[in-house]
């Protein structure tokens, strides 16, 4: 059976991808339309 054998690495994820999809839906303020989503990601993980 497939899944995450820990809460924390599971919200952790689910985290990220909630990041990503909020970065491409420019719902993120501060976000530059001129950078890829990656970096746009990259640029607020290190913030």
């Amino acid at each position: 059976m497939l899944g995450f054998k820990s809460f924390d690495s599971a919200e952790v994820n689910i985290t990220g991808i909630e990041n990503v999809r909020m970065i491409q839906k420019n719902q993120i303020i501060g976000s530059d339309n001129n950078i890829s989503t990656f970096e746009n990601f990259a640029m607020l993980m290190a913030a």
